[in-house]
């Protein structure tokens, strides 16, 4: 068994339009920066991470942190198509209308209506610039 010893599992997100992903997540959504790092040839194929060197940024979500990747010649985004793999991220949100109203004010629109669900209160999803599922949940009150 994998001892783990840090509560939270980041995740790489290699983007197709590296500046659109950065504004994204750092400006509409607000995510703090937490470094930049320029990963080298030697580290990327050495440990299979991609073919060669990139740049990456951590952008904070709560102790998570979203690691862009920034590649030369990208993958276009993803299909809309619900698929294998990572299919989608889930923030927390203390108010989901609040939470769709700034989105809106970004011209970012969400999918659908607000959805209730048992364990939330409200529940709305929206892409990201390479057509990842962002779930926004806003929990029930216990």
């Amino acid at each position: 068994m994998v001892k783990l010893i840090h509560p939270v599992v980041d995740i790489a997100i290699i983007c197709s339009d590296f500046e659109k992903s950065l504004h994204f997540y750092h400006e509409i959504l607000g995510l703090e920066i937490a470094f930049e790092i320029q990963i080298s040839d030697e580290l990327a194929q050495n440990v299979g991470l991609a073919p060669r060197g990139f740049r990456q940024v951590r952008v904070k979500a709560g102790d998570t942190l979203i690691k862009l990747a920034e590649i030369a010649s990208p993958p276009p985004p993803l299909s809309a198509e619900f698929s294998s793999g990572v299919n989608w991220l889930t923030l927390l949100v203390e108010d989901i209308e609040e939470t769709i109203a700034e989105l809106k004010r970004h011209g970012v629109e969400p999918l659908a209506e607000p959805y209730s669900a048992l364990d939330a209160a409200g529940v709305v999803c929206v892409r990201d610039p390479d057509g990842l599922l962002i779930e926004f949940v806003q929990p029930r009150q216990q």
